[in-house]
């Protein structure tokens, strides 16, 4: 397929953007013997004769204080406002991973592929792309911040990271970052991608035989927080998350013996966009709240379904009718009242004006920036007790 100029740059900000995502779900090997520790000062686009290199310490400058150097005014030049939004909340994402999982998540078929796969991105004259995509993410992920973006580029083991911007569209749909056809009805990430699959493996991994103080089952929204709940605690929030993956989710999990003391649901959202009926929505509700009660924990809370703004209310490709996300949440009300488990939403009241998102707390329209991950936060963690 032949990328235009413009498309081609932006693919490589998409695979920015996905470093902070999809590499999460790589491997890991501890017992890899690490390549010579050199780390990477720029990160290069090459597509076709054209170049652009960026300098790491320029992407890290940028997003811990906004200030942006001459190369990377010209790259974020060809970013729309929103996506240079989107581009500054992805480099604020650093994930706490469980080394052990991710090092046993080696030996699966899924993680072995899409290695291989991501490598085949990255320009090198040797043959040691997959090698140092693995070091880079051991050394990132071992690093005080976590993995994100920056600490993968600054472990990266070469002078420089070269991107064929050429061959990386179809890992930019891998990473689910491709909108698809206008036409085409929205599907349940979790049991249709590639990376909905590997990531509940991960999670499978993680949670083997583990007690935790609290955990968090959500969609994409929930799983922009990453482990960042505090000490004993598990994420198991995962894109396009329904009530439908929920429950194969769930089932998958209660073989590991995970527990959990306190339990949160954060779901519906993504049953309204995809336009689940009433009655099968309550059904799986039900039974997700059966299946964690089986997990050994003593309180269990909904959180209603995440209301979006308008303008994205009414583009189908984007978010569900806000009318649709109203009768969902009078569903989770319904669906409590008969499992006797609260509705926490007071602490979530700050994100909405009318029952609509608020336009300074999104860079896309339905799912929530920094400062609206931050008030997420601060209402899970009261409900909590941290």
């Amino acid at each position: 397929m032949t990328i235009p100029l413009s498309s081609a740059m932006q693919y490589f900000y998409r695979l920015l953007i996905s470093l902070s995502g999809c590499l999460i779900f790589l491997l890991l090997h501890s017992g890899f013997g690490l390549l010579p520790s050199f780390a990477a000062e720029k990160i290069v686009a090459r597509y076709g004769l054209f170049e652009q290199s960026l300098p790491v310490a320029d992407i890290r400058n940028y997003a811990e204080t906004q200030k942006v150097s001459g190369e990377l005014q010209s790259f974020l030049g060809y970013l729309s406002a929103e996506d240079k939004q989107k581009f500054q909340d992805a480099l604020q994402v650093k994930m706490s991973l469980d080394i052990a999982a991710l090092d046993k998540l080696i030996n699966t078929g899924m993680g072995k592929q899409i290695l291989s796969f991501a490598s085949q991105a990255i320009a090198r004259r040797d043959r040691a792309g997959i090698e140092a995509l693995r070091s880079a993410i051991i050394i990132g992920a071992k690093s005080p911040e976590g993995l994100g973006i920056t600490s993968f580029l600054e472990a990266y083991p070469s002078n420089q990271l070269v991107i064929d911007v050429s061959k990386i569209s179809k890992l930019a749909g891998m990473a689910n970052l491709s909108s698809g056809s206008a036409d085409a009805p929205p599907k349940d990430n979790v049991s249709s991608s590639y990376l909905g699959k590997i990531a509940l493996q991960y999670q499978i991994l993680a949670a083997q035989n583990k007690q935790f103080s609290g955990c968090l089952f959500g969609d994409s929204i929930s799983a922009g927080l990453g482990n960042t709940l505090g000490e004993g605690t598990f994420n198991f929030g995962l894109n396009g998350l329904s009530t439908i993956s929920l429950l194969e989710q769930l089932k998958s999990l209660i073989p590991t013996k995970v527990k959990c003391e306190k339990a949160i649901i954060a779901i519906g959202g993504n049953d309204a966009w995809y336009g689940i009926s009433d009655e099968l929505f309550s059904k799986n509700l039900q039974e997700a709240i059966a299946l964690v009660r089986t997990m050994g924990n003593k309180e269990i809370f909904l959180i209603p379904a995440f209301y979006s703004t308008v303008a994205a209310s009414l583009d189908p490709t984007v978010s569900a009718p806000l009318p649709k996300v109203e009768q969902i949440n009078a569903l989770i009300n319904q669906v409590a009242e008969t499992e006797k488990v609260p509705v926490a939403a007071a602490g979530l009241a700050p994100l909405y004006e009318n029952n609509v998102l608020k336009e300074n707390l999104t860079s896309d329209g339905d799912h929530l920036n920094a400062e609206g991950l931050k008030i997420y936060r601060q209402a899970l963690l009261q409900i909590l007790g941290k």
